[in-house]
C-alpha cells in the first residue's frame, strides 16, 4: 500500500516531526509513502532515506493554490497512491479535489483547533477524520458536524528509541534553573505571558534561565520583535536565550529542569509534552484542549489557567524548588508515554485506518418513491450488496415509504426524504449538506429527476450514476442515455448496475413482514373467521389521488365482490387509503365474508395482509408490487400506464390491458371522449374467471 502525506511545510515543528516519524515507521513495516509539501529541513532528510518528496507550494493561502490540483492528480496516478492523508486546511482543499478526480480515498488529521469557518470544513470531509485528543473529537463533532463514526482518536506518539529517560536528573542540585519553552512564535502560544512569569520568578530570587525554541516562520517577524521588546522591557537579557528552530529537541529537554507549554488557545494535542515525558523532564502547561489527555494535574505535571501569569509562576516555582515532586511527576509521565503515546501505537492505529478506507465503499441508492417503485428497487439493492459485500449501503427514500424497507438485510441505513419540503431549493441545499457528512463514494440515482441529480452533486459524491434525461443529466459523472428504451422496471435498473460490473440480473422481489403487524392482522382475520377455507381475495379499490385514472370503476369492484362471495364462497378484503373511504359504500360490510381495511392499515400491516391473500385484484398500484414481492397471486388491471415498464413478468400474474390508440397516456385526467375506456372495457366476467383460476390452484391457507 502507498500513502501520500501532504502538509504545508516540512520544518522542525511537532506536526512535521510526527509525519516524518510516521513515514519512517511505515517504511519499516513494508508500506510505501510519498510526501508533498513546500519543502523544509525534514524534506531533505526523508529523501536521503529513500522516501519520495514532491515540492509544491501547498502552503500558500490563495485561490491560485487550486491550480495545483492537476499536478497533484498526476502525482497520485504516477505513484499509484492508494490513500491520501491531509494535515492542514490549504493542502486539504487541494488534495480533496485531487483525490476525487483520481478516485482515491482521503484521510484528514486535525492538528489545530480550527475556527468555525467554511474553509476549515474540509478537515471534516475525509473518509476518516483522525483526531489526537478527546477535545478535538468533540470540536469536530460539535462545530463541524462530523459524524462520530467517521472520527478516529489516535494520540500522537514518539519514538522512544530516540529519547533516553534520565531518572537521576532530580536527585542532583543545580545552580541555575533552566526552563524550556518550545513552539511556533505566535500570540496564541503565549511566549510573552511566559516571559512575564519568568520575570516574577527572578523577582522572587530564583536563578532562572529561559530557553525559547521556535520561530515565526519564513518572512514573519512581528511577534518575534514583540518577544524581544518584552525581554528588554523586563530586563531579562541575561535570563533569556532565544535558540531559534532546533533539531536537537530531545537533548534540550534532557538538559532542561522544566518544560512549559504556555498556549492561550486549545492545543489539539501537545507533542512536546510527551517528548518531555520520554526523557524525564517535568512539565507545566495551560489547562487547554488535548493537554488534559496527557497530563492529569498534580500527577504527571501541573496545569494552570491560560493567561494567568501568577499561577504559571507559582507552578514553575513549585516544581523547580521541590525536585523530589518534579521527579515523581516526570516518572509518572514517562510511564504514561510508554503505555499510551508511542510511535508504534500511533503507526498501527493509523495503518488500520488506511486499510479500512482503502477497502471501504459508501454507496447511496436514491429511490424516493413512489411506493411501488421502492419495492421494485429491492432486487437492485440485493444485486448491489452481492457485488459490494463490505460496502456501507444506504438508501434515500420518501419518509412515507420507508417502512416497506424496514428489515431489509441488504441495507446499512435508510435515509428519510421529505418530498414536499424538497420543492424548496434552500431545503434541498441543507439536506445535501447533511448527506455530505456521510462521505459517500458512489450514488446510484434510480429516481432520475433534476432534483436528485443536483442533490448528489451538492452532497459531494464523486461518482454519480443515473439516466440522463435532459440538461440536468450533465450533473452525472456516469450518465446512461437509454432511459427511453422500453424494458421491465428491474431490467431498466439493471442497465445502470451493469456499468458497475454487476453482470447477473435477479428479478425476485421480496419484503420482510413485521411481527407486530403479523399479530394485528391475525386478530383482524380471526374476527371475521377468515381461517375457514383460505379463499381470500384482496380488492384494491382505490388509487393514488394523483392517479384516479388507474382506478377500475367501483361498480365493477362491487359486482366482482358479490360474485366471489356468493359463487365461490370466498372472503373479500377491501384495501385502500383513508382517501378511499367513500368508495366502501355499496359493499356488504356487515357480512362475515367482507373485511373492510380501507384506511385502517399501515404500510407494514398491508404487507402482512397481502401475505395471507390467495389473490389480489388491483390496478397499477403499490399493493400490486407488494403482492409480487410476497408471491401472492395477482390480477393486474392496467389503464393509462404501460405494464411493460411497471410490471415484473410472472406466471402468478394475470394481466388485463386494453390497447387503445390513447393507451398508454400517463395522464391523471382522462381526455378520451369515452371516459376511462381503457379500464371500463375490462369486464367483470374476465376478472372473475382469472381470480377463480388462481384460487383453484391454491391449497387451503391458514392464518
Amino acid at each position: 500500500m502507498k500513502i501520500l502525506q501532504i502538509l504545508p511545510r516540512l520544518e522542525l515543528g511537532g506536526v512535521e516531526r510526527g509525519v516524518a516519524d510516521l513515514v519512517r515507521a511505515l517504511k519499516g513495516r513494508g508500506e510505501e509513502s510519498v510526501v508533498v509539501s513546500a519543502g523544509g529541513a525534514l524534506a531533505q532528510e526523508l529523501q536521503k532515506e529513500g522516501i519520495p518528496h514532491y515540492s509544491l507550494p501547498v502552503d500558500r493561502k490563495s485561490l491560485f493554490s487550486l491550480f495545483l490540483v492537476p499536478r497533484l492528480v498526476e502525482i497520485i496516478q504516477k505513484e499509484r497512491v492508494d490513500v491520501v492523508h491531509a494535515r492542514s486546511r490549504v493542502p486539504a482543499w487541494i488534495v480533496w479535489l485531487a483525490s476525487r478526480k483520481a478516485g482515491v480515498p482521503l484521510v484528514t488529521t486535525c492538528h489545530g483547533y480550527y475556527s468555525n469557518h467554511f474553509l476549515s470544513r474540509v478537515m471534516g470531509w475525509g473518509k476518516r477524520v483522525i483526531v489526537p485528543s478527546e477535545v478535538m473529537a468533540r470540536h469536530m463533532i460539535d462545530d463541524f458536524g462530523v459524524p462520530p463514526d467517521r472520527i478516529v482518536l489516535i494520540p500522537r506518539g514518539v519514538d522512544l528509541s530516540r529519547f533516553t529517560f534520565h531518572s537521576e536528573k532530580y536527585l542532583k542540585t543545580t545552580k541555575v534553573f533552566r526552563i524550556l519553552n518550545v513552539g511556533r512564535f505566535s500570540p496564541i502560544k503565549g511566549q510573552v505571558e511566559f516571559l512575564r512569569a519568568v520575570h516574577r520568578l527572578r523577582e522572587r530570587g530564583l536563578p532562572v534561565e529561559a530557553w525559547l525554541v521556535g520561530s515565526e516562520g519564513e518572512g514573519k517577524t512581528k511577534y518575534t520583535r514583540e518577544i524581544e521588546r518584552t525581554v528588554v522591557r523586563l530586563g531579562l537579557e541575561r535570563n533569556v536565550k532565544m535558540l531559534g528552530t532546533r533539531r536537537d529537541i530531545p537533548e534540550l529537554l534532557r538538559e532542561a529542569d522544566l518544560l512549559v507549554l504556555s498556549s492561550l488557545v486549545p492545543e489539539s494535542f501537545g507533542r512536546v509534552l510527551i517528548e518531555a515525558g520520554a526523557v524525564g523532564t517535568a512539565c507545566v502547561a495551560t489547562r487547554l484542549g488535548g493537554v488534559v489527555d496527557i497530563i492529569e494535574d498534580g500527577k504527571e505535571g501541573l496545569l494552570v489557567p491560560p493567561g494567568d501569569e501568577d499561577a504559571l509562576a507559582d507552578a514553575m516555582e513549585r516544581l523547580l524548588t521541590h525536585r523530589d515532586e518534579a521527579g515523581r511527576m516526570a516518572q509518572a509521565l514517562r510511564k504514561k508515554v510508554e503505555t499510551q503515546f508511542t510511535l508504534d501505537q500511533m503507526t498501527e492505529k493509523t495503518l488500520e485506518v488506511y486499510h479500512e478506507v482503502r477497502g471501504e465503499k459508501r454507496i447511496l441508492v436514491i429511490k424516493i418513491g413512489a411506493l411501488g417503485d421502492v419495492i421494485l428497487a429491492v432486487p437492485s439493492l440485493r444485486m448491489i450488496r452481492k457485488k459490494f459485500p463490505s460496502a456501507r449501503l444506504s438508501v434515500l427514500v420518501d419518509e412515507r415509504y420507508s417502512a416497506v424497507l424496514a428489515g431489509c438485510p441488504y441495507l446499512n441505513e435508510i435515509l428519510l426524504f421529505n418530498r414536499s419540503k424538497s420543492r424548496s431549493w434552500i431545503w434541498l441545499a441543507r439536506f445535501a449538506k447533511r448527506l455530505r457528512r456521510e462521505a459517500f463514494d458512489l450514488a446510484i440515482d434510480f429516481q432520475n429527476t433534476k432534483r436528485t441529480h443536483l442533490l448528489a452533486l451538492l452532497a459531494g459524491i464523486p461518482e454519480r450514476h443515473g439516466f440522463s434525461r435532459g440538461i440536468f443529466g450533465r450533473l452525472l459523472t456516469h450518465p446512461d442515455f437509454t432511459f427511453t428504451e422500453m424494458d421491465s422496471p428491474i431490467r431498466h435498473q439493471f442497465r445502470l448496475l451493469s456499468r458497475l460490473g454487476i453482470n447477473q440480473m435477479e428479478e425476485r422481489l421480496e419484503l420482510w413482514p413485521d411481527p407486530a403487524s403479523e399479530a394485528l392482522v391475525t386478530q383482524w382475520f380471526g374476527e371475521k373467521k377468515f381461517s375457514e377455507n383460505g379463499k381470500w381475495v384482496g380488492l384494491v379499490i382505490g388509487s393514488s389521488p394523483r392517479w384516479p385514472t388507474k382506478r377500475w370503476p367501483i361498480e365493477s369492484f362491487r359486482a366482482l365482490a358479490r360474485r366471489l362471495t356468493k359463487e365461490l364462497d370466498s372472503k373479500v378484503v377491501l384495501i385502500g387509503s383513508p382517501e378511499d373511504r367513500p368508495l366502501v359504500e355499496g359493499f356488504d360490510l356487515d357480512s362475515d365474508a367482507v373485511l373492510d381495511l380501507v384506511g385502517k392499515s399501515s404500510l407494514r400491516d398491508l404487507v402482512s395482509v397481502i401475505r395471507r391473500l390467495g389473490v389480489l385484484v388491483t390496478g397499477d398500484t403499490a399493493p400490486l408490487h407488494i403482492a409480487s414481492a410476497l408471491g401472492t397471486r395477482r390480477v393486474a388491471l392496467f389503464g393509462p400506464t404501460d405494464p411493460r415498464r411497471h410490471l415484473v413478468p410472472s406466471p402468478q400474474t394475470t394481466l388485463f390491458v386494453k390497447r387503445l390508440p390513447c393507451q398508454p397516456c400517463y395522464k391523471g385526467v382522462c381526455q378520451n371522449p369515452e371516459f376511462l375506456a381503457c379500464l371500463k372495457r375490462i369486464e367483470v366476467d374476465e376478472v372473475f374467471e382469472a381470480t377463480k383460476k388462481h384460487l383453484a390452484s391454491l391449497p387451503a391457507l391458514t392464518v
